[in-house]
């Protein structure tokens, strides 16, 4: 992973980056290659895809008809992981059975920013279209605008994550500087879109031995040819039981980036470039999060339904598989009933609630009244 680790945050031409990621998946001798693509709906994206597609898929990935290579793709406002998406897609690509075989799954996630430069200042957020200048990328800024959309709640959701208020520290110009605000919200979402896929990844086995580099990328959207910044990979090796999973690249606190401009070129940097690490299991921080607020009371309810399922506990009758099925069934629903908040952040730590819902997880365990 060397190499890879060389891209993150500077910026270089959208074809090297093509090129370094396919001889990446060439040197790691895998039987088959698949690749998902995820980028916004903007047209400006339209140089990033092609280039993906020239420099990686069309020379990886099999044949889906005759002489066509096509990616596994979501293009929407924003460019938003669609939950459950890397489950299908690693279903389409699978290898043929031989011994020790396993395939790469790649996932590339592209926000975009465009960029605006005179002289020596570069200033970020606005492209010229069609003789209009408009915001790029729009979805964000209608985000950091305070706009109330469908698509904007599900990016919000994903900025305010794990009680981190990320929209507040990109509208303070005492942490983010106002020409740099388009840049980091685009990096930020980039990471973050990067870490759903990532928790969907976490959360499922795949139906064949799989090693996965999901990398969250910004397309820098020029007057003349485009340009990209690698944010970081993950890598998650799930070609044997005990899979292991590691993130290097930026951190997601807007606060921590260093910008600057070097012969021209872009180079981002914050403290967490100093060292891969493994990445979380958010399920058993959301438990951590509930069990750490033992300054809350407990509180005892006094519900005979119950102490039924006390008794019936007691007489040792939850060993018949149907009565104990029974007992649960109204175990649950007393639960959900009378302390819903706990029982919500509960079931998800076990695994009982899907992955989509961890970062509402992460604030019923802060127990925060919106949810």
């Amino acid at each position: 992973m060397d190499d890879l680790r060389e891209l993150v945050g500077v910026e270089r031409p959208l074809e090297s980056i093509s090129e370094a990621l396919h001889l990446l998946a060439v040197r790691l001798r895998p039987q088959s290659v698949g690749a998902m693509h995820i980028t916004c709906s903007d047209e400006s994206e339209t140089e990033c895809i092609n280039a993906f597609q020239r420099g990686f898929v069309q020379l990886l990935l099999p044949s889906l008809k005759f002489a066509q290579q096509s990616a596994f793709r979501i293009s929407n406002l924003g460019g938003r992981y669609e939950w459950g998406a890397v489950r299908i897609a690693e279903q389409h690509f699978k290898p043929a059975k031989e011994e020790g075989g396993f395939k790469v799954l790649l996932i590339k996630v592209n926000a975009h920013v465009a960029l605006h430069q005179s002289l020596n200042e570069q200033h970020f957020g606005v492209l010229e279209r069609y003789g209009t200048e408009s915001p790029c990328c729009g979805a964000i800024h209608q985000l950091l605008e305070g706009a109330e959309q469908p698509f904007i709640e599900q990016l919000r959701e994903l900025f305010e994550s794990e009680g981190k208020s990320r929209l507040a520290i990109l509208k303070d110009p005492q942490q983010v500087e106002a020409r740099h605000r388009a840049l980091c919200a685009a990096i930020v979402s980039a990471r973050l879109q990067a870490r759903a896929a990532l928790l969907d990844i976490q959360d499922y086995g795949a139906s064949s031995p799989t090693l996965y580099l999901v990398i969250p990328c910004v397309t820098i959207n020029r007057p003349e040819r485009d340009t990209e910044i690698v944010c970081g990979y993950y890598h998650v090796d799930d070609r044997v039981d005990s899979r292991s999973i590691e993130y290097f690249g930026l951190g997601d606190d807007p606060s921590g980036f260093t910008i600057d401009l070097e012969n021209n070129t872009l180079k981002i940097t914050d403290t967490h470039l100093r060292a891969a690490r493994p990445a979380r299991d958010h399920r058993k921080m959301v438990l951590d999060r509930w069990r750490g607020r033992r300054h809350k009371p407990y509180l005892k309810i006094n519900d005979e339904r119950l102490e039924r399922i006390a008794r019936d506990v007691v007489q040792n009758k939850q060993c018949d598989e149907e009565h104990a099925k029974g007992l649960l069934r109204a175990m649950l629903s007393i639960v959900s009933e009378t302390t819903p908040v706990p029982a919500a952040a509960l079931l998800f730590a076990h695994g009982c609630a899907g992955i989509q819902y961890a970062f509402r997880a992460y604030d019923l365990a802060d127990e925060v009244p919106d949810y």
